[in-house]
């Protein structure tokens, strides 16, 4: 008996010695530091630099050619800037009909209003999230579903087929017509405000609502999106309804339109087709075959819109 104790107490210990650190460890793990060549080098530019601006390949970074064969941004001069926000695919497509109403109407330079189309969707995606709560209450609150939904609701990033939503439904405007707010420009406090509220109302229904009849839960669902409306009214201002767009284009002339609805700048004024354009993937697995269509469930923002969908092709 005391043979097999010691025999289990050695044991112990030795796994006690592989688990944890010693001391005689980290004397090692700092010789091995200090024979480094370049450690001290790499210490003193790292205790004091952005790590990407010392870690670049200085010889491959000064190769760039920034001159192409191609360009599509015509004579537009200034750049659009998400800042520190995660809309670069609004940003994208934006910049696609930006090109558009450019050449329509001979213009120096232009810029939609990123924050009218943040607005809504933050908007659209509140409520395609508690629409999912509503059709997953039955669901356990641990099951994988449930908790990929809580996780990031309103996140800022997005896919092509929920940019065509939005702007079919919301239409676009000229950024002068709602400008960037600080929220807008610097979205990270907003989201998580948003996504605490978010969490908070799909506890309700979860918990308050289910055995009650859809109707019932989407009559409160309407309260819920009108807390998150004024909230993105705070946060973002009021999109305007109609709009007043004056400017002079290359050759100075004047030009103005007043009273303009959304939808019409977007279908007349800027005339670009959103909706005969898809997403191309090329996904080598094995579970995912070549010219087929795929979608991704519960991934978009407008409930009634057209959902995500890539088309899988091969790389050529």
């Amino acid at each position: 008996m005391l043979e097999r104790f010691i025999r289990l107490l050695t044991i112990k210990v030795k796994e006690d010695m592989e688990r944890n650190i010693f001391k005689e460890q980290i004397k090692d793990y700092s010789k091995k530091y200090k024979s480094c060549d370049t450690r001290e080098i790499a210490t003193n530019a790292l205790t004091q630099k952005n790590i990407n601006e010392v870690a670049i390949n200085w010889g491959a970074y000064s190769k760039i050619n920034h001159q192409f064969s191609n360009k599509i941004s015509g004579e537009l001069k200034k750049v659009t800037n998400q800042k520190q926000s995660g809309r670069c695919w609004g940003f994208a497509g934006l910049n696609l009909m930006r090109i558009e109403i450019a050449k329509n109407y001979n213009l120096e330079n232009f810029e939609f209003s990123q924050n009218y189309f943040m607005f809504w969707d933050k908007l659209e995606k509140s409520n395609f999230f508690l629409e999912n709560i509503i059709s997953t209450r039955y669901e356990s609150l641990d099951s994988r579903v449930v908790m990929w939904l809580l996780s990031n609701p309103i996140e800022d990033g997005g896919q092509w087929d929920m940019f065509v939503n939005l702007i079919e439904k919301y239409g676009a405007i000229p950024k002068d017509s709602m400008a960037e707010s600080f929220q807008s420009s610097n979205s990270r406090m907003m989201n998580r405000l948003i996504t605490r509220l978010l969490r908070q109302f799909a506890c309700e229904l979860r918990e308050k609502y289910t055995k009650n009849d859809d109707s019932e839960l989407r009559e409160r669902k309407k309260e819920m999106l009108s807390t998150i409306y004024s909230l993105l009214c705070t946060f973002l201002g009021e999109p305007p309804t109609k709009i007043d767009w004056q400017f002079r284009d290359k050759k100075k002339k004047f030009h103005r339109f007043t009273n303009v609805d959304p939808i019409d700048f977007y279908k007349k004024m800027v005339g670009v087709e959103l909706k005969n354009k898809i997403c191309l993937i090329h996904c080598p697995m094995q579970d995912k075959s070549f010219d087929s269509l795929y979608t991704v469930k519960f991934l978009g923002n407008v409930v009634e819109g057209q959902i995500v969908r890539y088309v899988n092709l091969e790389i050529d």
